[in-house]
This record gives structure tokens, sequence and C-alpha cells, in this order.
């Protein structure tokens, strides 16, 4: 363009240039492109009036040229009537996010407002679409860099998804603060927060009519599919493994996404063969043209009552700032047909969704399928999910048997068990004989706990804490803080398999011959308030009453709940499609097991119960050991009325709850503790 050629008023040389240094804001660009396209073929149905009427074949009135040019004249009011809500009416200072939001969005409602006419404004209807079809197009593009090739590129911020740069792909975080989705309209604010974490509303400083148009209402359907599908793509990109460059080159060679989309749309509307290429660059538009253009606008704006020089002006100024949108729309351009076939509102939502839809499907299934292969394949995602359980769950029980059963025999020995270098010694040669590969990647810590949380024996594992290194990219399934709720079981599976060993190991011997060597020296007191053979007596059975308490909690979290949920774990595991999916079945299991191993604050009364039971099984086993003669038989009386007191409790507050439907699973543990509920 001739620096020397006018300029529309208002728009001087300096604006321009500064402009032009700014990213090009594509939207923009590609709705100036279409509408450039629309005026090119009114100003061609000009120039043949124009001939018609010089070559004087016949009689041209004014009303047979307007009659001509009245379905042109009627879809220039219709697209100002566009403009104005979608372009001049936007505040100044609006973010482009919401601009090309806002205008793709007002295509989108006048599409469905004109169809709701009838057959009278199928042209309209026919023309809109072809619009929103070319303004559209950056945003295609947007998505297919992202989810093809893991690039969001967005230099203009236009794109409803916006990458945050102070987050590096290699981080533990990628995956949950890494994008930011300008998407909170009222809808989804009020109904739904997207799982995506980064869900960062730039309509905050907004007004609320503003927020009302942040989401690009086409793309809503298929949100969180081009979400994980770009992220996916992104991560394998980063990913330091072979598997990852075969889609890429592949990939390099497949259509666009927006090229896939004309050609379905093409198949839509019935027509076999593809247009021609339209090349509209043998005449570029010039100021010049522009501004008769403008002119031409303006007039007919006046005819229709509507006197806005400004609007007029405005309109044209669109086009000088996009000015460079000729060489980035100018080439493969597919001509959608205007017939009476073309699109309407029914149809243009069921064009969506087998037109644009099914191929940002296909490529989230592929591109997140790949990912998971990878994921399990090189970097075992399910070798590492198992040794979490291995560990914190205690699957792999011979290992952690050897671990465990070294402190609980210090304890029995009345000796400190609490020493970092005991227990990482421990714990090395319990894994490094059966899971070498685990030893460099596991240890254990041991918390600082307020001395008045450890007044009862069974709180004296309390701050025995489990680590276990996992490399990225498998520390996204496995955080931290899902290692702290597998840390929350581990301390429950402790403290049951403690109070079962301090039983277990308890030996019959241990009592009787302690209470022979009592026999001879035994006072006439003693012996009016019971024999000691019936003091004696009474321990064993109430060894076998909090025995048969304590073997029915252990089988009931071992395997009622562990077992059983770990294989519906592993199932799901292996059924999901991205790894958003895989993490949420993830903490999905790890609530569950931690609500059914009785750890949730709501049921916090049945765990202080168990915990009692649990305490009064270590000091039984603590007299036991003491000796007969130790202890009182007033301690006798205390540990069977405080166990009844108990046991009644939970059989009947679990039997109750299981009743309800309010825990099914707590069933089997209702069932047997009830079982042995007469015997006390």
């Amino acid at each position: 363009m001739g620096s020397a050629e006018p300029c529309p008023p208002g728009l001087n040389s300096s604006s321009s240039s500064k402009k032009s240094s700014d990213p090009p804001f594509r939207t923009y660009q590609a709705f100036v492109w279409a509408l450039y396209k629309y005026f090119t073929s009114f100003k061609e149905e000009l120039n043949t009036i124009e001939k018609d009427v010089i070559a004087k074949d016949e009689t041209v009135t004014l009303s047979s040229v307007l009659e001509r040019l009245s379905p042109h004249l009627a879809q220039i009011t219709m697209l100002h009537r566009v403009f104005c809500i979608g372009v001049a009416d936007v505040p100044p200072g609006m973010p482009h996010v919401l601009r090309a939001s806002h205008l793709l969005n007002t295509l989108y409602k006048a599409i469905i407002e004109y169809d709701s006419v009838g057959e009278a404004s199928e042209q309209s209807v026919a023309l809109l679409f072809s619009l929103w079809v070319e303004t559209v197009r950056p945003y295609l593009e947007i998505v297919d860099e992202w989810i093809v090739h893991g690039h969001l590129f967005d230099p203009a911020k236009e794109f409803i998804i916006q990458r945050n740069k102070d987050v590096p792909v290699n981080h533990r975080d990628f995956w949950y603060a890494t994008y930011t989705l300008y998407s909170v309209s009222e809808t989804v604010e009020s109904e739904e927060r997207l799982s995506d974490a980064a869900s960062g509303s730039s309509g905050g400083e907004q007004a609320s009519s503003s927020r009302q148009h942040t989401m690009v209402s086409f793309l809503k359907p298929v949100l969180k599919q081009i979400i994980m599908a770009g992220k996916s793509m992104q991560l394998l990109r980063n990913l330091d493994c072979k598997e990852t460059e075969q889609p890429d080159g592949s990939s390099r060679g497949q259509k666009s996404l927006y090229t896939l989309f004309l050609e379905s749309v093409q198949t839509r509307l019935r027509h076999g063969e593809e247009s021609p290429t339209n090349t509209v660059t043998k005449q570029q538009a010039t100021k010049k043209s522009l501004i008769k253009m403008q002119s031409i606008v303006a007039r007919h704006l006046e005819l229709d009552d509507i006197h806005d020089p400004l609007l007029a002006i405005n309109f044209a100024r669109l086009y000088l700032e996009q000015n460079d949108f000729h060489e980035k729309f100018s080439g493969g351009n597919v001509i959608l047909d205007r017939s009476s076939e073309s699109v309407t509102c029914q149809t243009f939502e069921l064009t969506l969704r087998s037109c644009l839809y099914p191929h940002i499907e296909r490529r989230y299934i592929e591109c997140c399928g790949n990912l998971m292969r990878t994921l399990k394949k090189v970097y075992r995602l399910l070798g590492y999910l198992q040794a979490m359980r291995n560990y914190f769950l205690l699957e792999a029980g011979d290992t952690m048997y050897d671990f465990y059963t070294a402190i609980f025999d210090k304890v029995l020995e009345k000796e400190s068990w609490q020493q970092l270098a005991f227990l990482n010694v421990q714990l090395q040669e319990a894994v490094g004989q059966r899971h070498p590969e685990d030893s460099n990647r596991l240890s254990i810590f041991l918390e600082t706990i307020d001395p008045a949380r450890k007044k009862q024996p069974v709180n004296n594992l309390d701050g025995l804490t489990l680590s276990y290194k996992v490399p990225w990219p498998v520390d996204i399934v496995i955080s931290s803080e899902c290692q702290k709720i597998y840390n929350q079981v581990f301390l429950l599976l402790l403290q049951i398999k403690w109070a079962k060993y301090s039983l277990d190991t308890l030996r019959f011997s241990d009592l009787t011959v302690a209470a022979k060597t009592q026999e001879g020296g035994q006072s006439e007191e003693s012996t009016a308030k019971e024999p000691i053979n019936q003091q004696i007596h009474r321990m064993f059975l109430l060894r076998v009453k909090l025995m048969h308490f304590v073997n029915s909690l252990h089988n009931y979290i071992m395997t009622r709940i562990l077992h059983s949920t770990g294989l519906e774990f592993q199932h799901q595991v292996q059924e999901a499609k991205d790894l958003d999916q895989l993490i949420k079945i993830h903490y999905r299991y790890l609530s569950t097991i931690h609500d059914r191993c009785l750890l949730r604050e709501k049921v916090s009364f049945v765990k202080e119960a168990i915990m009692k039971v649990l305490n009064l099984v270590l000091i039984f086993s603590d007299r036991w050991q003491a000796g007969f003669g130790a202890w009182k038989i007033e301690s006798i009386d205390k540990m069977e009325s405080d166990f009844k007191n108990c046991h009644m409790f939970l059989g009947t507050i679990l039997n109750k709850a299981v009743c309800r439907g309010s825990f099914p699973h707590l069933e089997s543990l209702a069932l047997s503790l009830m079982a042995g509920f007469e015997q006390c």
C-alpha cells in the first residue's frame, strides 16, 4: 500500500505503525478476510449493474436496480448488526481472548437467530455460516498446532487457553498449573469447574456483562478433549524416549484440522467435488478501494435511517488495522455452498458434531492413548503404583513383615526403636533381599509429634512415615499429597499389625510358670478374692476374645478393603483413556480406601473405639509378659469391662449402619464382630 494514499478520518500513521509491532490478531484478520470476500462479490455485482446501464440494451430503472440490490442490501444490514455487536460495541482495552470469543459467539448466535425466521432467511444463514467458518479458522489452527504438535502457538493471546510460562514441562505441577483457562462463563462457574486446575478467570476485573461471552460456545462440548490432548502431546514431546518420535513424523504429513473440517462440511452439503481454490489475490485491496467501500456502506446505512458515520469509519479502520490479512488467508480457501441446502440452525449443531468434533475426538484418543502407553511401557507407571501398594499397603507381606517385626521386637524388649539409622537399616535389609530395585527409592522418617498425642501405647507409632521417590513424569499421578494418604493407611495397618503381633507372640507358659512361683506364697486375702487358676483362665479367655476382634479387623482391612479395592483399581487403570482420568482414578482409589479404613472425620468415633481396643490389647500384652503377680486382679476386671463396652458399641453401631445401607462394605466386619459378641 502506498503511503501517499489517503487514510480514513481518525486513522493516523502513528497508530498503524504501533499496531504493526504487535502480534497479529488473527481472529479479527480472518473476520476481515471474510468480509473482504463478501464485499468483493458485492462490488462485482455493482460492476455488472454498471455495465448493464452503460450498454443500454434494456431500460434500467432505479426500482429495478434496487430490486437487484435488495438481497445484498439486506445482507449488509445483517452484517452491520453483527459488526456492531461483535466488534464495534466491545469496550476498548478488552483482552484479545474476550474479543475473539465474543466475535465467534456473536456469529454463532446470529446463525441461530436468523434461522428461526425460516426459509426466508436461508441466504442469510448461509452467509453467516460462511463468515463463521472463515473467522473460526485461526482458532482451529491453534487447536490443531496444540493437539497435533504439542505447541500452543498464540502470540496475540486470543485463544481461551493460554500457557503459563513459569512452569516447565518437566515440573511436577505441569499437569495442574501450566494453563490458564479463560472460560469462566456464568453457567460453568455456577454448575461445574473444569477439572483442569488452571481455571483462572480473566473476567475478574470485567463487569458481569462481559463474563457471559467469555466461553466460546462451539468448543464447549470438546473443550476437555482439547485440553487433555494438548497437554498430553506437549508432555509426550518432552519425554526422552523413542516411543514419542513416531507420531511426530506421521502427524506432520496429516491434513490440518481446519482442512478436515472444511472437507467434512463439503461432504455434508452433498457436494462431491470441491470448488476450485479461490484466488482473490489478483487485485489486492488498496486504501482507495477501501474508502470507496466505506462510502458505499455509509450510504446504505443512511438509506435505512442508520446515521452512524463513525461506525462506517470503524468498519474501514478494521480493514486497515489488519492490513496483512491477504497473505494470511488468501491461499487454499474452500468456497462453501450458499444454496437452499446450506446450513440451518439444527444442521449447524449437527454439522459441528459430525464434521468437527469427530476429528478432535480422534486426535484426543490418539495422543492421549499414546501417552498412556508410553507411561505404562517406558516409564513403568503400573510398576510404581504396585510399589506403593507393596510397601504402604503391605501387599509385599514377607518384605514388610521383616521390617515391622524388627520394630515390634524392640518394643517388646523395652528397647528404643525410634532411631532413623536403625529404621532405615531394617527397611533396606528387608527390601533389598526381595526388591533391590526399590531399595534406593524407599526411605523412612520420624515426624515430630506432640507428646500429648502419645499418651496411649498405640500412639507410639505416630510419626513413622514412609517415603518413596517417584520419578517424573510418574509423580504427576503419584504426588506427595497422595503419599500423605498412603501414609495414613500405612500407620493404621502398622497399629493393627502391632496389636496382632503382640497377641500372637504371647506364650501360655509365661503366665503359668509365673503363677506357680506365686502360688506357694499366696496370702489368704488374695485366695479369698479368686483362685489363681481362675485368674489365669480369665486371662486366657480375654486373650481369645481380643484375638478374635483383632483378627476380624485385620481380615476386613487386608481382604475386603485393600485387596478387593485394589483389584477394582487395577482394572480401572487399564481402562483409563487419558492422564487426567488416571489421576482421578488413583485419587478416587485412595479416597475409597481412606474412607473404608474408617479414617474419615465423619466416622472418627468408630476409629476411636477401635483404637481403644488396640490400646487395650497392647496393655494386656504388656501385663501378660510382666508375669503373674505384677498386677492386681482389678486390672482384669477393668480390661474385661472396657473391651465389652467397646465391643458392644462397635457391634451395635456397625450393624445399624449396615442395616441402613450407609456402609455396605462394613457388613463383613459387623457380622464377624456380632458373631463374637455372644461370648463376651
